[in-house]
């Protein structure tokens, strides 16, 4: 059994009566008993992976509460569907005979939940405080069907709030903003994430951006939080798979919140004079035409991509082409890092199940007690039996800043510190790392060196290697991918991780309708069984030479249209950072 950190008594009503509970907090979860010793029993159990916060605000006549926030997964009572559930348990505390003994029994509660969760550091008289963080949020409000910005001031900013994330929001106005934003962004590390809302296209410009800044080493290990605003969600989906949550949402947010840094694989792409970097996926032929076919109707958000599919399964055009590849040797199949093929001189860019998303009624706020909600009553608890007629309205938030009163806990709550990130911005301007206080950081020399430098030093305009394999002729599809999806609905692989370290080639060269039927509506992936016209292969690196007297064709990567022309990319292993819980892969 955990160590009990903290236990003393509120008041909590359940049905419409005030009981008092004994509250118990571990590093596991929070434990509300009705009576004391053996004669008590558990009203409710919260998982401690499930809180984003707590909160300690006034009520009337001088009443104090505190407000833990927490998400739940629980099974929709009527289709059956797992999903994560805003709920919050409402305390009053009253063992004191003033207010401000309750006010600080309150805030001793909410900064040990929040010490839990988010870890401590020591400021420079030796005592503690909770770690901060502040992210720089991107949202693109045209993009997909338009909902992005209704999805961050509705469901986002609100959960962050709450998780005490402070955010400073850019709306991006024009292609290449937030690009442009993070090349230029002076105080860069003073964001513990980069959170985007939107599709692959901003997550694409943001990761070209950092590697285009003269710190990419260090920029680029800044982690991303990746919310579904757009049409084509990949990188959101293979992370919530990683993690092992639903694909929805809430889902999302929460993860951006309670996740940890973790390492994604970039593959760089030469292409004439430019250099780019991708994260997902580079296409040629069917699905780089349904791509680009279908930006006209971004309004019908993933749907388009269905749509688009059916449309060029009848016509079914082919290209001509040649590929090359490296296969991934054997003594690398064991998880190793691959060998990186890339020019020695190195030229930074110039430039899950088919659950839809599930985004909470606009009408419902953060604050609704026990809002709406048809899912099943917790298998540990009663459920949400809180008074519905709670005045909400009368309560107002205290300052909890100050560090008054709070050490006597500190040395009792363990450190939880794989929520913070790696570039953590420390609020003491002592120990603050953005540039206006320190210089840039010192580059990595070990992440410098493995992007530059390579054993073959193979680069666009190298002779291809005797030991890469060559296919040449007519292709209905070249697709490399580096994650388990293309979009929420679309999955590609099953058991790839986000730094699995090779590239999936899929190629095909015949023009069977039932083979890309089946693909597309199976998920035919690697780990299944190939079809008669579909191949996949398992390589490092791989050079695309399609025939350019052909008109109508398409090359894209992370959805991105690019020049029809030959490019040569590598598989970087594990250079960049997304925020995820931990692999349940």
């Amino acid at each position: 059994m955990s160590e009990i950190l903290l236990a003393e008594e509120f008041v909590y009503t359940v049905n419409n009566v005030d009981t008092t509970v004994h509250l118990m907090l571990t590093a596991a979860g929070i434990s509300l008993r009705d009576g004391k010793g053996a004669h008590s029993y558990r009203l409710k159990y919260i998982h401690l992976t499930d809180v984003i916060g707590a909160k300690v605000h006034y009520g009337a006549k001088d009443s104090v509460y505190l407000l833990i926030h927490y998400f739940p997964l629980i099974k929709n009572r009527f289709n059956g569907k797992v999903q994560r559930c805003k709920k919050q348990v409402i305390l009053c505390a009253n063992q004191h005979e003033t207010t401000g003994g309750n006010v600080k029994q309150c805030i001793k509660w909410k900064k040990a939940i929040s010490r839990l969760i988010n870890g401590y550091e020591e400021k420079p008289d030796g005592t503690q405080k909770t770690k901060k963080r502040t992210f720089l949020a991107f949202v693109n409000p045209k993009g997909g069907k338009g909902i992005a910005k209704k999805m961050w001031l509705n469901t986002v900013k609100p959960m962050l709030d709450v998780a005490e994330i402070t955010s400073e929001v850019v709306y991006t106005e024009y292609s290449g903003h937030a690009r442009d934003y993070v090349q230029d962004c002076k105080d860069i590390y003073k964001y513990s994430a980069i959170m985007t809302v939107s599709g692959d296209g901003i997550i694409f410009e943001v990761y070209n951006g950092l590697m285009k800044r003269d710190d990419f080493t260090e920029a680029i290990k800044i982690p991303l939080a990746i919310i579904p605003g757009g049409s084509g969600n990949g990188l959101c989906a293979a992370i919530l798979h990683q993690s092992g949550v639903p694909l929805t949402l809430m889902d999302a947010v929460y993860v951006a919140i309670r996740g940890s840094s973790t390492p994604l694989d970039m593959v760089r792409v030469e292409q004439g004079k430019e250099v780019m970097w991708s994260f997902q996926a580079i296409c040629w032929g069917f699905f780089s035409s349904i791509d680009i076919e279908s930006e006209d109707n971004r309004w019908m958000g993933e749907a388009r991509f269905t749509v688009e599919a059916v449309k060029k399964l009848v016509s079914f055009p082919v290209k001509s082409g040649k590929v090359w590849f490296a296969p991934l040797t054997e003594e690398l199949d064991d998880g190793s890092q691959p060998t990186m093929s890339s020019p020695k001189s190195l030229p930074r860019n110039k430039q899950i199940s088919k659950d839809p998303i599930v985004e909470p009624k606009s009408s419902e706020s953060l604050t609704d007690v026990g809002a709406n909600s048809t899912a099943s009553e917790e298998e540990n608890g009663v459920g949400e039996v809180l008074d519905p007629s709670f005045d909400f309205t009368s309560l107002n938030d205290v300052d909890t800043d100050t560090d008054e009163d709070s050490q006597d806990i500190d040395s009792k709550i363990p450190d939880r510190n794989r929520i913070v990130s790696e570039t953590a911005h420390l609020q003491d301007s002592e120990k603050c790392r953005c540039k206006k206080c320190v210089p840039a950081p010192t580059p990595d020399p070990e992440l410098l060196q493995k992007i530059t430098d390579s054993i073959e030093q193979i680069g666009l305009n190298s002779e291809i290697p005797e030991s890469w394999k060559l296919i040449d002729g007519n292709f209905s599809t070249v697709m490399a991918f580096t994650l388990t999806h293309l979009s929420l609905g679309f999955k590609c692989a099953e058991n790839m991780k986000l730094d699995c370290g090779f590239v999936y080639l899929m190629h095909s060269q015949g023009r069977s309708k039932k083979d890309f039927l089946q693909l597309l509506v199976q998920n035919c992936t690697p780990e299944s069984n190939e079809t008669r016209t579909i191949h996949f292969e398992k390589v490092r690196a791989f050079r695309l030479e399609p025939e350019l007297s052909e008109s109508g064709a398409y090359v894209t990567i992370d959805g991105e249209l690019v020049p029809y022309e030959a490019l040569h990319a590598c598989i970087h292993k594990g250079i960049a950072r997304v925020l995820c819980l931990p692999s349940a892969v």
